[in-house]
């Protein structure tokens, strides 16, 4: 039997060959299994990002880098269409329609400023932190940042409580203080948390489909939407989620590349040929040919952002409003525990694939609270660690690469925008579907009998899902994991840590109510 064949069942084979070994006795393995390429580039990249320690494989590192990358490419579109509807807070009163813009963020500029720090931090996280996880601007964190906090403060008020909140986020992430809270999660909680990402993901991937009504942010709601008028796109969504299904469970590389691929094929000719005027294309307009308005940039809009947010500095309104200083405390906690609770149900998955990821790296964390800071700067919404990754994981990357695949991907999009985002919403929301399915799982490792684990899962995927807000959902899990600790009479057990952990989301929502 040849080496690639030899590495290839071994690969394939892994969760059930490592059961009983240490990350030690896995690493070993793979190495005497590896067979570097005999290309030097190649072979570099290799022993950069530690193929053989981790087994992974150069093309799952692609496939899974481009499946992430499809499958969050949404938020190119969709972040600067809910961020733009800012207005100054130097707007006059009374102003309505058109008259409102020019005075509100340039669309341009907001997906600028997202597409590059994107880029940028997916790059850094792949190079220093070596996990196959992307960063974007988080999906309910710029809702808040433009309805509830952009409301009264202006666009320059929600960009600089960001900058400041970001400061504090990047101080704390720099000691041990976030490594320390990160150490005494109960595997319990982390389980929890991970099975609520998974499905709060398939949530917002049903939703992209067509299936759910939305709110007036475009926020999904719970009920089910109108089904004559969206019956296309959850044609498609759906039909894309079958063929996805069937390509991974045949064990095809890339499914969920490949099936998006050829709905996107499909849907380019039946939204160019279908009238436009017609209810049924109205969520495939992005892939209408006919009206792709060719290359247009505005970078000018994208300088104008960040400059008028910096001048807002010296506005008294925004120092003098109460809701200035509680935003700084209610955002720096959404980007803590987003990030936190998403990164530990990320390492619990790798862990799962390599048996040598035991703990969140620090250097991931640090990349992670830096991306939010660099985002307000140049004019755009908190940055985290992006769900849609468990995607890539699932095609197999292991490592950085996969990362550096996805920033690549991002930098390229600022060219190619006016060609990415023709791939419309509802085709890559079944990848989103694809990753709960994958991820509830882990559902069978809970200790189901146990209140203090069956109350925190419960709780954490109820307000995730509810609330549209995956912080709400790890907030509810340490509250309700302290309680039942204390009612089944085991609270010595639990660490310090968590205890002021759960404290601090009670005030958390209660400095929350004063921001609604």
């Amino acid at each position: 039997m040849d080496n690639k064949k030899t590495k290839k069942i071994q690969v394939e084979n892994e969760s059930e060959l490592f059961l009983n070994e240490t990350p030690e006795q896995t690493a070993q393995r793979n190495k005497e299994a590896f067979v570097f390429s005999n290309n030097k580039a190649i072979r570099s990249i290799e022993k950069y990002f530690k193929f053989d320690t981790l087994g992974a494989i150069m093309k799952k590192e692609i496939i899974g880098g481009l499946t992430t990358f499809l499958a969050l490419i949404y938020i190119l579109t969709v972040n600067p269409s809910i961020v733009s509807g800012m207005t100054s807070i130097n707007t006059p009163e009374g102003l309505t329609g058109e008259a409102l813009n020019p005075y509100k963020m340039n669309e341009f500029g907001i997906f600028f400023a997202t597409a590059l720090v994107s880029g940028i931090c997916c790059i850094l996280m792949g190079l220093f932190a070596n996990i196959p996880v992307a960063m974007s601007t988080s999906m309910g964190m710029n809702a808040l940042v433009t309805y509830n906090i952009g409301g009264p403060l202006g666009f320059e008020g929600a960009m600089i409580v960001t900058m400041l909140s970001s400061i504090v986020f990047v101080t704390v992430s720099l000691t041990p203080l976030r490594s320390l809270i990160v150490k005494s999660i109960p595997k319990g909680v982390v389980l929890a948390i991970g099975i609520g990402i998974g499905l709060f993901i398939s949530y917002v991937g049903i939703a992209g489909m067509g299936w759910l009504g939305q709110d007036s942010s475009g926020i999904p709601v719970a009920k089910l939407g109108i089904l004559r008028e969206n019956y296309l796109p959850i044609l498609l969504g759906s039909i894309t989620l079958l063929i996805i299904l069937f390509l991974a469970f045949k064990k095809v590389p890339g499914a969920v590349a490949l099936a998006i691929l050829i709905m996107f094929i499909i849907t380019l000719i039946l939204a160019s040929t279908i009238p436009s005027d017609s209810q049924a294309t109205k969520m495939l307009q992005a892939a209408n040919l006919k009206k792709w308005d060719g290359w247009k940039y505005d970078f000018n809009g994208f300088a104008l952002n960040w400059t008028s947010t910096f001048k807002a500095f010296a506005n008294t309104k925004i120092w003098t409003s109460p809701i200035t200083y509680i935003s700084i405390f209610v955002v720096m906690l959404i980007n803590f525990f987003d990030a936190t609770g998403t990164m530990a149900a990320f390492t619990h998955q790798l862990d799962q694939k390599t048996n040598q990821h035991k703990e969140i790296s620090q250097k991931a964390l640090i990349v992670d609270s830096m991306g939010t800071m660099m985002a307000s700067v140049t004019g755009t919404t908190p940055l985290g660690v992006f769900a849609e990754s468990a995607a890539g994981i699932e095609q197999g990357a292991k490592t950085g690469l996969a990362a550096l695949v996805n920033g690549i991907l991002f930098l390229l999009a600022i060219v190619l925008f006016p060609i990415f985002k023709l791939i419309p919403q509802p085709i890559t929301s079944a990848a989103c579907v694809f990753i709960g399915i994958m991820m509830i799982k882990e559902a069978a490792h809970v200790e189901w009998e146990k209140p203090e684990f069956l109350v925190p899962t419960f709780l954490s995927i109820l307000f995730m899902i509810a609330t549209y807000e995956i912080a709400n959902g790890v907030a509810m899990a340490f509250i309700s994991y302290s309680f039942m600790m204390m009612v089944t009479g085991k609270a010595k057990q639990v660490h310090p840590a968590v205890y002021f952990l759960s404290v601090l989301f009670v005030v958390y929502f209660i400095a929350f109510a004063f921001i609604q």
